[in-house]
C-alpha cells in the first residue's frame, strides 16, 4: 500500500547504476500527519566523470509487437512508435523515476530533490548539475518549466492531466509548478510520467501535438542511429549525464506477432522482452537454462473497457451484467496461461499490493466463474428482455458488440474469444474484431471502439490506478491518453481530486472508498486479471537484470523503468 510523504522521506539505500558511476537513493514514503510548513525530499546523483570504455554486445529488446514502424518518437503522442515499443525513455526523462513494485519507491533522475509547499499546491524540484542534451546544448530549468508549459497551453499534451496553472523558474536549476488543487499523491505522474523535452527543438514547432520527432533529442542514455519500417537500433549516447552506458547498442526489431517474437526468443535472438509465453518452462527456459530467465511481478490490473458513450455500454445495467457473465478463471488458464490471477475485487484495485485499501464489502467479492442468475436479475431488473435470437434487448435495440484487441498479441486476442464464447449464452451478441496494433492503440486514443482488453494504469499509488482509468481531464476532444471508455463523472472528478489532496491515511482511505465504490458498482473499467510485469531476459551477453530477491525496478521493459534496467546492466564474462 502505497503511504506518500508529505514531511519525512526514509531512505532505502544507494543504488549503482552499472558502468556509469551514477548513484541513486531509493526512497519510500511514510506516513505523517500534514505539517503547515513546507516539507523536502532529496536525495543525490553524480555523473561519471571517467566512464569505463564501452564494451559489450547489441541488446536486442522487443516488448509489443508490430509487424511494421514509423520514425515516429513523440512522447506526447499515443500512437508514436517510441510509445508503442516503450522507447521513450531512452531519449526523454522523467525528473523521477519509480519503482512499481514497491508502493512508494522511488529514485531521483532528472530532479535530484523536490519541495512541496505547505498544501501541496505546488511543487519545486531542484535539478541535477551538468546536464547536457544531446545535441551538446545545457539542460535548465527552462526546459523544465516549457515542458509543463506545454502541457498546461494544450490539453492534448497534457497526457497525465495535471491542473496546472502555472510554472516558474528559479536560476537554472530550480522550477516551481502550481496547480489549482492539491497533488500530493499525484507524485508520479507529475515527475515519473511526464517526459522532459528541449525548448530550443520543441518551441520551433508550429505544432507539437503532430510532430513526428523521428531523430528525438533528449537527455537520456541513447542516439537514434538507424530507422526502418523492419526495426531501429539506438547508439549509446557518450556524453549522458549519468555516464557512459555499458551496453553501446540497443535493437528494437519488428516482429509480426507475439509467435514470431517467441521464435526468435528461443532462438537467442532477444535479450530483453515482455510477452506471455504458454509453458514457459518448456518453450523458453529449457532452451537455454544455464542464461534464459523470467520474473512476473504483479504491476497492474487487467480490465476491460467499455466505451461508455456508446449502446450498449452506455447503460450502466450492461456493464453489471457482462461483468458478472465473464469466465475469470478461464481468462486466467488458457488466455494468460495461468500466470495472471484472477481479479477477485470489484474495486479493481492491484492484489496484493494495495489489499490493505480495499474495502471490506469488496473483497473477494468477485465470481472466478459466470453467474447466469445474477446476469439475469441485473438485466431484467433495468427492464431488458430477451429477443427472438435469444439476446437481450430494450427499446428494440439489441445487446450486441465487439471486443477489440489486436491479433498479435494472443494472450488478449484469446481472452477477447474467451469473453465472447462466455457470454453469447448468456443473451450477449458479441463479437471479437482483431485489429493491428497501430489500430488498437488508434481506436482506444480516438474512442473508436465498443470494448476492448487493456492493461490497467499500473503505478505505484491507488491514485495513479484509478486516474489512469477514470480522469475524465485525460480526455481532449478525440484523443485520450487515458480514460479510453470516456467515463465522464462529476462525482468521480471530486473524488479523484479529493485523493490526490489527501494529507492523512484517513482521507487517503475515504477518497479511495469512493472511487472503489464507483468501480464497484457502476463499472466504468471491468475487473479481469491482476496483470503480470511480463519479464524474460538472457543473462548471455548481460548480467545486472531485476530478480524476485532483487526487484529494484519493475522489470518488464516498459517506459520509463526499461531505462533504469538497462543501465544497471554489465557485460557477461566471456
Amino acid at each position: 500500500m502505497l503511504r506518500r510523504s508529505i514531511t519525512a522521506i526514509a531512505a532505502l539505500g544507494a543504488v549503482a547504476i552499472a558502468a556509469s558511476g551514477c548513484t541513486s537513493s531509493s526512497n519510500t514514503a511514510t506516513n505523517t500527519k500534514t505539517s503547515s510548513s513546507s516539507t523536502t525530499s532529496s536525495s543525490s546523483s553524480s555523473g561519471n566523470s571517467s566512464a569505463p570504455a564501452v564494451v559489450g554486445k547489441t541488446l536486442v529488446v522487443e516488448n509489443n509487437p508490430l509487424p511494421t514502424m514509423t520514425d515516429t518518437f513523440n512522447p506526447f503522442a499515443a500512437t508514436s512508435t517510441g510509445k508503442s515499443v516503450n522507447a521513450l525513455a531512452l531519449f526523454y526523462e522523467p525528473l523521477l523515476q519509480f519503482n512499481n513494485t514497491k508502493a512508494g519507491s522511488y529514485y531521483p533522475w532528472l530532479a535530484k530533490s523536490f519541495k512541496w509547499n505547505s498544501d501541496g499546491t505546488a511543487i519545486t524540484f531542484t535539478l541535477q548539475d551538468n546536464v547536457k542534451w544531446s545535441d551538446g546544448q545545457a539542460f535548465t530549468a527552462d526546459d523544465v518549466a516549457y515542458t509543463f508549459q506545454l502541457m498546461q497551453q494544450n490539453k492534448a499534451l497534457n497526457y497525465t492531466g495535471l491542473p496546472i496553472t502555472g510554472v516558474t523558474t528559479s536560476g537554472t536549476d530550480s522550477v516551481t509548478i502550481t496547480f489549482s488543487s492539491a497533488e500530493y499523491t499525484n507524485l508520479y505522474g507529475i515527475a515519473g510520467q511526464t517526459w522532459i523535452v528541449p525548448k530550443h527543438v520543441w518551441s520551433a514547432q508550429a505544432d507539437p501535438a503532430t510532430f513526428a520527432d523521428p531523430s528525438p533529442i533528449g537527455t537520456g542514455p541513447y542516439l537514434m542511429d538507424k530507422f526502418t519500417p523492419q526495426g531501429f537500433t539506438l547508439k549509446a549516447n557518450p556524453n549522458y549525464w549519468g555516464g557512459t552506458p555499458s551496453v553501446p547498442e540497443l535493437s528494437f526489431p519488428a516482429y509480426a506477432s507475439n509467435n514470431t517474437a517467441l521464435t526468435a526468443l528461443q532462438q537467442g535472438e532477444i535479450d530483453y522482452t515482455g510477452n506471455n509465453i504458454v509453458d514457459i518452462q518448456k518453450n523458453f527456459v529449457d532452451k537455454d537454462p544455464a542464461h534464459n530467465h523470467y520474473f512476473f511481478p504483479a504491476t497492474n490490473t487487467v480490465v476491460l473497457i467499455p466505451n461508455v458513450t456508446k449502446w450498449p455500454f452506455s447503460e450502466q445495467a450492461v456493464r453489471l451484467a457482462v461483468s458478472a457473465g465473464i469466465n475469470r478463471s478461464q481468462l486466467s488458464t488458457q488466455g494468460e496461461t495461468g500466470y495472471e490471477p484472477v481479479a477477485t475485487s470489484s474495486s479493481g484495485l492491484l492484489l496484493p499490493n494495495f489489499a490493505a485499501n480495499v474495502p471490506a464489502s469488496m473483497q473477494n467479492d468477485l465470481k472466478a466463474t459466470p453467474d447466469a442468475d445474477k446476469v439475469n436479475s441485473i438485466m431484467t431488473a433495468a427492464g431488458f428482455a430477451k429477443n427472438s435470437k435469444g439476446f437481450w434487448a430494450k427499446g428494440g435495440k439489441e445487446v450486441a458488440f465487439a471486443v477489440e484487441d489486436p491479433t498479435p498479441y494472443t494472450d488478449y486476442y484469446a481472452d477477447a474469444q474467451i469473453i465472447a464464447q462466455n457470454l453469447k449464452p448468456l443473451g450477449f451478441n458479441v463479437t471479437v474484431n482483431g485489429v493491428t496494433p497501430d489500430q488498437w492503440n488508434a481506436d482506444a486514443s480516438a474512442g473508436t471502439f465498443d470494448s476492448m482488453i487493456h492493461w490497467g494504469a499500473g503505478g505505484p499509488s491507488a491514485y495513479a490506478q484509478y486516474d489512469g482509468w477514470l480522469d475524465y481531464n485525460l480526455v481532449s476532444g478525440k484523443t485520450a491518453s487515458g480514460d479510453q471508455g470516456r467515463w465522464n463523472d462529476p462525482a468521480t472528478q471530486t473524488a479523484l481530486q479529493a485523493l490526490a489532496a489527501a494529507a492523512t491515511p484517513d482521507a487517503e482511505q475515504a477518497a479511495i472508498n469512493r472511487l472503489a465504490g464507483i468501480v464497484s458498482t457502476q463499472a466504468p473499467v471491468i475487473p479481469l486479471l491482476y496483470g503480470a510485469g511480463w519479464f524474460e531476459y538472457s543473462t548471455k551477453n548481460y548480467t545486472g537484470w531485476p530478480t524476485k530477491d532483487n526487484s529494484y525496478v519493475d522489470p518488464s521493459p516498459n517506459s520509463a523503468n526499461v531505462e533504469y534496467v538497462i543501465l544497471h546492466l554489465k557485460p557477461a564474462a566471456s
